[in-house]
């Protein structure tokens, strides 16, 4: 028996996503700009910790749907900040 139609191959072109993988690309584009903030901001303390405590409440879904199993965090920082967060 052939793979079930959710299996990914390179032979063979990916159905359109729904809307479920739109909420969850716009999640990420929102970690990714909020992680730029936090890591850019260095003259409004309060500001800076602002953007991590959002950028912190999105790591755990991120984490629960298998983000950070494919993709790794290079900014030293943001990457301590990610793991103390377990």
């Amino acid at each position: 028996m052939q793979g079930s139609s959710n299996t990914v191959s390179p032979d063979r072109p990916r159905a359109p996503m729904g809307a479920d993988a739109y909420a969850a690309m716009g999640w990420i584009e929102e970690f990714t700009e909020l992680a730029r903030l936090a890591i850019a901001e260095e003259d409004d303390e309060a500001l800076r910790r602002g953007y991590e405590d959002a950028l912190l409440k999105r790591v755990v879904y991120l984490r629960a749907a298998g983000l950070f199993d494919v993709v790794e965090i290079r900014h030293p920082a943001l990457r301590a900040m990610l793991d103390d967060a377990r």
